[in-house]
């Protein structure tokens, strides 16, 4: 299958979970999407890369981007920075004691790799840093950037600076 899911009879296309990985509704709709242009002939990007994974329980849980075993195994050197809800005035009036933000960013030149959430709002909250990773933002965005307060987006500035501060030492 190629980035045009076109099978191998040339007028059959094929996405979502008939295709594998990643067989999450979201990236079905979208490779559905690019499929349809592809068979009218029309022109269309090849899929991201950056899409996000959400589990919708409770709590919510959502990541998008690389995980610290992926970036270990590949010998990538990477930070952490973490958010606890707790710490965070709109986590306070959620009541989500247990809620938390965790952002991965490349140790050298601190592009963002990753964004793991756990707690409520977990797979809307996890689209802002999936924005920023798409665009080959890093850490200087979310220390340079004024979230609104309260709410749990100010997790981004605070993880932030708990990894520029583990990058200082």
């Amino acid at each position: 299958m190629g980035e045009d899911f076109r099978s191998e009879v040339s007028n059959i296309f094929a996405v979502g979970d008939v295709i594998g990985f990643p067989s999450l509704a979201a990236t079905s709709s979208e490779q559905g999407r690019l499929a349809a242009r592809h068979a009218f002939g029309l022109p269309a990007e090849p899929m991201t890369t950056h899409f996000p994974v959400g589990i919708y329980a409770i709590p919510e849980i959502s990541m998008v981007g690389e995980t610290e075993l992926a970036l270990t195994r590949q010998k990538i050197p990477y930070e952490t920075g973490v958010a606890h809800y707790h710490e965070i005035a709109r986590g306070q009036i959620l009541g989500d004691d247990s809620g938390l933000l965790k952002l991965i960013f490349h140790a050298e030149d601190h592009t963002l790799l990753g964004v793991h959430a756990i707690g409520t709002g977990a797979t809307e909250l996890v689209h802002i840093g999936q924005a920023v990773a798409a665009l080959g933002g890093g850490i200087d965005y979310f220390l340079n950037t004024v979230f609104n307060y309260p709410t749990l987006a100010e997790c981004y500035k605070v993880a932030a600076l708990d990894a520029h501060n583990k990058l200082l030492l």
